[in-house]
């Protein structure tokens, strides 16, 4: 009868591990939940004083409907929140850049450009999410 408290105890604080692991059906992919593509190539842009993440785009993505596309990326900023003075919106300017399939980066505070996404409003969701995570994740 004295043990019964002692396994209670030890169940209240053995239970929250073993869901944990019951949850994480694939654990090897824990760190790799980015929505955009890695880069294989280290791309580095120019940084501003400030030195805040980028959000890059390529004006030959938007075509005719490019001051809709400035204004979806303005909202994407926006959605940052108190995040939001981390960040600004750039046009690219690197060539390498523009042969790639994807129109929208991320670039970090040093100006390595880490992820790419798609030129759609599909790509600029993923891209907000992710430079969400970064940016909750960065010491800056």
């Amino acid at each position: 009868m004295n043990k019964i408290p002692l396994l209670i105890m030890l169940c209240v604080l053995i239970a929250p591990f073993a869901a944990s692991l019951a949850l994480l059906d694939d654990k090897h992919k824990i760190a790799d939940k980015a929505r955009g593509q890695w880069l294989n190539t280290a791309h580095y842009i120019e940084t501003k004083d400030n030195q805040n993440w980028q959000i890059i785009w390529r004006e030959k993505d938007c075509l005719v409907e490019c001051k809709k596309w400035e204004n979806l990326l303005l909202r994407v900023r926006m959605a940052l929140g108190k995040n939001q003075e981390k960040v600004s919106v750039s046009v690219n300017q690197l060539e390498p850049l523009n042969a790639m399939n994807d129109g929208l980066f991320i670039a970090n505070h040093k100006g390595l450009v880490l992820l790419s996404y798609e030129a759609t409003n599909d790509g600029a969701y993923k891209l907000l999410k992710d430079l969400k995570v970064l940016l909750k994740h960065n010491s800056q």
